[in-house]
């Protein structure tokens, strides 16, 4: 069976590279056909319209979630390509304007299509405010400005208005390629996996802007001609694209990064390290050169991108600190941070007066639900758990998972009467609705829950997490799916039930409990998604 599902992953994996293969073959015919020979732009309109196609193909195939960013990708190839073929059929039709203008302005309106799909894929991938890329990406963002500004764009400022004139429409290119290059490498540098298409989506964006900034250079020096190695390169990006498109892993580039993933790896941070060197070298070598005009823009960047650099640590700094109190399943606190807060909160309740509730929830059932559907449903179902117990919580209030599937509520001035009100509102909750573990597995989870309160009920920090953690396997012991509050005579008041040892709860604890297991069966037959 192993081998039978190697082999299948290998047939899955094969199309993209078959397509890499056959592209790069007629790469290098397109590249031994003469210029201006009708079959080298056949060959160059068949290699970008095949990206278009694999594009299209992998979004079928594979159906990536969400679809948008690929199809805008796929957009902008289109547009793409209409530029390479209006260069090739204008390129010996005399007596029209000059086709590389016309071929331009494609270009450029192949920009917005693809910065706002790799926008969208970085937004699915680190929903929210993704600080720690955002000042990685304006780190590179610093060094490539001021590259082009020292190599590119100032000496033609400087050549006079005349030879600025001139150069403003080619710098277009540059200049959009320094957008996409920021949301290439916010996208590459956020976190979450890096999947195999990933870098070949990478590839495509490497080439275009490496060609494109070659072709102002060309362009502005008088040395372009149609036909040369930037071609070769232009199609490599096209084959990368479509090559990416077709890898399996597509489909798992907009995954979205786990919770606590914000380290910073070794390869991250020797590039940052080498970003960060780029100024002071440039400035080395602008001094041996001679050549004192651009100081202040290296000075300005160099600063700039050390206090993104300072902001960077300051950042990661604090990450470390919230990862070290914060579970990575669920979000919740850990342990070790509620036992660290729980002295305080008694120190606050004996100085001030009020009381401290604590309350110890266990999920009813837990090791059969991971027996029965596997580890990775379980943590699904702690993590939706955690989400409806923070619902009821208040401002102030600490929430942490306890233990494996244990979670541990400590609630400050609740008074002696809302206990129970807090408990049951916890275990309705968390009962309330199925938990969705896949695409066909529903199932209902609940809880119990122990409840104690200081100074009521206790005189200190070992008795109130003892109590409490006793009043929940005296909810286990009356049959799950209920609260139990520790009163001051050593005695516990059960919802829902008849009373403690009764023949009654007994019984309702054997029908509660084969009653819930018999439907967690049927919904899991029957409910799908």
């Amino acid at each position: 069976m192993g081998r039978g599902r190697a082999d299948s992953d290998q047939a899955v994996g094969r199309p993209w590279l078959l397509y890499l293969t056959a592209g790069t073959v007629l790469v290098i015919g397109y590249w031994l056909t003469p210029v201006g020979d009708t079959g080298r732009a056949a060959l160059y309109c068949l290699i970008g319209v095949s990206s278009v196609v694999a594009v299209l193909i992998g979004v079928v195939r594979f159906r990536p979630t969400p679809r948008l960013p690929w199809l805008l990708l796929g957009a902008g190839q289109v547009v793409y390509v209409i530029a390479g073929m209006t260069c090739c059929l204008l390129y010996d039709v005399p007596d029209t304007m000059d086709f590389r203008t016309v071929s331009d302005a494609f270009v450029l309106l192949r920009y917005p299509f693809v910065v706002t799909g790799l926008v969208l894929l970085a937004r699915y991938r680190t929903p929210g405010r993704d600080l720690p890329g955002l000042l990685d990406t304006g780190t590179f963002a610093a060094a490539v400005t001021m590259l082009a500004w020292v190599y590119l764009i100032g000496p033609r400022v400087r050549g006079g208005p005349g030879r600025l004139g001139e150069a403003v429409p080619l710098l277009g290119h540059p200049a959009m390629d320094l957008v996409l290059f920021a949301v290439g490498v916010k996208l590459l540098l956020g976190s979450g996996r890096q999947p195999l298409a990933l870098f070949l989506l990478m590839g495509n964006l490497v080439a275009v802007m490496t060609a494109d900034t070659l072709y102002g250079l060309q362009r502005l020096n008088g040395t372009y001609q149609p036909g040369n190695i930037l071609d070769v390169i232009w199609l490599a990006g096209s084959l990368a694209l479509g090559a990416a498109a077709l890898h399996p892993t597509m489909a798992r580039i907009a995954d979205q990064a786990p919770a606590g993933d914000v380290g910073l790896g070794r390869c991250r941070l020797a590039v940052l390290f080498g970003a960060a060197l780029v100024a002071p070298v440039t400035m080395l070598v602008q001094y041996a050169r001679g050549i004192t005009h651009d100081i202040p823009v290296i000075a300005v960047a160099y600063t700039l991108m050390f206090l993104l650099t300072i902001a960077r640590m300051t950042v990661l700094l604090s990450d470390q600190r919230r990862l070290a109190i914060t579970d990575a399943l669920t979000g919740l606190y850990t342990r070790r941070f509620l036992e660290a807060e729980l002295p305080i909160e008694l120190a606050r309740v004996r100085r001030t007066g009020g009381l401290l509730a604590l309350f110890i929830i266990d999920v009813d059932h837990f090791k059969a639900i991971n027996d029965h559907y596997g580890h990775p449903a379980g943590d699904r179902v702690l993590a939706e758990i955690s989400v409806r117990l923070r619902g009821t919580t208040r401002p102030g209030d600490v929430l942490a998972r306890y233990g494996g599937e244990e979670f541990a509520l400590l609630a400050p001035n609740v008074h002696l009467d809302e206990l129970s009100v807090v408990a049951e509102r916890m275990r309705t909750r968390v009962a309330a609705n199925p938990i969705t573990v896949n695409a066909d597995i529903s199932l209902f989870a609940t809880v119990s829950v122990g409840a104690c309160a200081f100074p009521v009920h206790v005189s200190d920090q070992v008795e109130l997490v003892g109590m409490a953690d006793r009043a929940l396997y005296r909810a286990k012991a009356l049959g799950r799916d209920r609260t139990v509050v520790w009163d001051d005579v050593a005695s516990a008041t059960a919802v829902p039930g008849d009373g403690p040892g009764s023949a009654a709860d007994s019984r309702e604890a054997r029908e509660t409990r084969e009653t819930r297991e018999t439907r967690n069966a049927h919904d899991i037959r029957t409910t799908t998604a």
